[in-house]
């Protein structure tokens, strides 16, 4: 199956093509011809036998010769016959259209026979429900909602989306961005958006895809393209839609429950270098930046700007959205202090305006000249009909000839920027971003772009650790979908995972003979497998500091209908962490670490970890979790070795993987931490 057949074709059929005014046959014909394609366009449709002075074929066999790609407008009740006469004629690619509601004759789905017809006949398919596409390499706008005054005019930008109205709105943007090919996915009966993101980093000229995404289908090969992206050095930028998850609800363990979908693409997408925002205006923000030919070569980013007002704004927004302004070079503040007035220091963001005089552009090029710095953006709204506009146009010009950095533009607010001054700033190279907010979101990726592209290209997305053997119980004898204490226990104990003293005990004097072995206090906790949570069911016992408590809390189990078997443990403190397996539907076996204990999904402070994390990057999410202030000694706690925790993370995770054909979740609550001390206290275990 050839995509260059689908998306640059040397001939279209129009099936369904018609000479009615505002049809959406004639409006595809005039779309494909709109942009002055040179390829041979066909026109097919049985009522005709020409249109508009062309020839009309009766059927797409009539065709000499095999067509590249064939455009269908035609009714979804005639989509089975036409895509079966296109597949007997040898087309090699299809667009349809329509939403294939409906069976087919078979009594199957529409959208499942149609796969089926193009798949046995190697036939690449944009859609169903889609808007079609633009091609801006070869001039064809294959659509039926056609854009007037479309140019080919061609740039670095690739844009795929499986929403059409957002598709619409990107071709139809005013930045004046220049695209290479805008692609609505649709339903993605046959051709994958992998497949779209692969075809669009091979473009010489593509060195930005954005990606508007309601799931990814398939996910290695989605992966396998981003790749390929990494190795290029070409940004991904992905605006995923649908971010929650209402089933997660359903999921028995704290860790299912409380990580929704949106955090799965996010982990997912920063392991692999996917650049990942929230909305349309961040995503162009983004194109813009990551459109231009210079990249920059370390993550700082000054700004300078003629507002004090503006510029504390920005430092705020900074401060929230995480991007930081580094302290600027001493040679640097050398070099500002004489241009600006006195009383005002040299710092970053720069306000360099102030008693009128014009320094914009030599305080511009001095922060540029700092090491530190990898991006100058001057932050100004640009508005029509000043002077100021143009004397801030011609300064950010003159620095951006002094320097290799990237030099970009920020207003901060969209609405006034203008769109003369915003034109022709990009065209001489310099990109042009709207609006504080989502300016500062982009500033920030495109800052940490370098760093998390060699972070992905390092990081391989690897189920390691897959092939360690773990003994588990046999089958036929489990009761339940819940493992006992006894045999989650002696899974944690193999995997190298340290579990406080334990011991199932039969009765109270079982459980008060090993009380009295280990010391005081224990814990006592009934052992029944179907009770996930048992605090919440009145089966656990704390702090039982005597024989008389340890019996009282094995005959409370009893009056519970728990019976006398019990599950009596070694009472521990310290702070508590909670560790987590669920299976992604899409992704596999998926890892949470955060805050433990019983108030786990009201802290909500958790981190999300992927097979083949190694122990830096376990470390450093442990630092980033708000509980980390008392693992590292707040309030008089003693210091926890992270490292060490990083590596029992790392030994759950490789258990986790092991067991992810048989487990579908599993957590560790609490893993009780006590200055070097690292002990798993419960284990929860369900089988698939």
């Amino acid at each position: 199956m050839t995509i260059s057949a689908l998306l640059r074709p040397r001939s279209i059929a129009i099936v369904g093509a018609s000479p009615t005014q505002g049809s959406f046959g004639a409006q595809l014909h005039s779309a494909i011809k709109s942009m002055g394609y040179e390829g041979t366009v066909h026109l097919v449709n049985h009522k005709y036998d020409e249109i508009g002075g062309s020839h009309c074929y009766h059927s797409i066999d009539e065709i000499p010769g095999a067509v590249d790609c064939v455009a269908f407008a035609v009714a979804d009740g005639t989509l089975e016959a036409v895509f079966v006469s296109a597949a007997k004629a040898g087309a090699k690619s299809a667009v349809a259209f329509g939403r294939a509601v409906g069976s087919a004759s078979d009594g199957s789905p529409l959208t499942e026979r149609i796969a089926q017809i193009a798949g046995d006949a190697n036939m690449a398919v944009c859609g169903a429900n889609c808007m079609g596409y633009v091609n801006y390499e070869d001039g064809i706008q294959l659509t039926g909602f056609p854009f007037a005054g479309l140019i080919q005019r061609t740039g670095p930008i690739g844009i795929v989306s499986h929403s059409g109205s957002t598709w619409s709105g990107l071709v139809g943007n005013k930045r004046g961005l220049n695209y290479n090919y805008v692609i609505s996915a649709g339903q993605e009966l046959v051709t994958s958006v992998s497949e779209y993101l692969e075809f669009l980093v091979a473009q010489p000229q593509t060195r930005v895809v954005l990606c508007v995404l309601e799931t990814i289908r398939h996910p290695e090969s989605f992966l396998s393209a981003v790749s390929k992206a990494n190795a290029r050095g070409v940004a991904v930028v992905v605006l995923k839609l649908g971010r929650s998850e209402a089933g997660q609800g359903f999921a028995q363990s704290h860790s299912g429950a409380m990580s929704g979908r949106a955090d799965v693409y996010d982990a997912i997408f920063e392991r692999c270098g996917v650049i990942s925002v929230r909305t349309l205006d961040e995503m162009l923000d983004c194109a813009d930046l990551f459109a231009n030919e210079r990249r920059p070569i370390c993550s700082g980013v000054a700004i300078g700007t003629d507002s004090g007002g503006e510029r504390q704004l920005i430092a705020d927004l900074g401060s929230e959205i995480g991007l930081g302004f580094p302290t600027l070079e001493e040679s640097t503040i050398e070099l500002l202090s004489p241009l600006l007035d006195p009383g005002v220091k040299p710092e970053n963001p720069l306000d360099y305006w102030g008693d009128g005089r014009n320094v914009i552009a030599p305080c511009l090029k001095a922060l540029a000249a700092d090491r530190g710095i990898g991006t100058v953006a001057m932050a100004s709204n640009l508005p029509d009909g000043r002077e100021f506009t143009h004397a801030c146009a011609n300064a950010v010009r003159e620095a951006h000839a002094a320097t290799d950095k990237p030099m970009v533009v920020m207003s901060n607010i969209a609405t006034t920027l203008s769109p003369v001054v915003a034109a022709q700033l990009r065209s001489e190279g310099i990109p042009v971003i709207a609006g504080t907010e989502t300016g500062l979101r982009a500033l920030r990726h495109f800052s940490e772009f370098r760093a998390r592209n060699e972070s992905a290209l390092r990081r391989r997305w690897a189920l390691q650790g897959g092939a360690d053997d773990f003994a588990f119980p046999h089958e036929p004898s489990l009761k339940t979908h819940t493992l006992d204490a006894k045999s989650s226990f002696s899974l944690l104990e193999q995997a190298g995972i340290p579990v406080a003293h334990w011991e199932i005990t039969a009765n109270y004097a079982d459980a008060i003979d090993f009380a009295t072995r280990i010391g005081f206090p224990v814990v006592a906790k009934i052992d029944v497998p179907s009770i996930a949570h048992k605090t919440e069911a009145g089966g656990v016992a704390l702090n039982l500091m005597s024989t008389d408590q340890v019996r009282e809390a094995i005959e409370g189990f009893e009056r519970l209908g728990h019976g006398s078997s019990a599950l009596i443990q070694k009472q521990v403190k310290g702070v508590e962490l909670i560790l987590g397996l669920f299976q992604d539907e899409q992704f596999g076996p998926v890892f949470t670490l955060g805050a433990g204990g019983i108030f786990t999904e009201v802290l909500k402070d958790f981190v999300l970890l992927l097979p083949g994390d190694d122990l830096e990057h376990i470390a450093n999410k442990i630092r980033s979790l708000r509980i980390f202030t008392l693992l590292n000694g707040a309030r008089g706690l003693p210091k926890a070795d992270i490292d060490e925790i990083a590596t029992v993370v790392q030994k759950f995770i490789r258990l986790g993987i092991s067991l992810s054909g048989r487990v579908s979740e599993m957590e560790v609550n609490p893993l009780v931490v006590d200055g070097r001390t690292i002990v798993a206290v419960d284990c929860l275990v369900i089988l698939t």
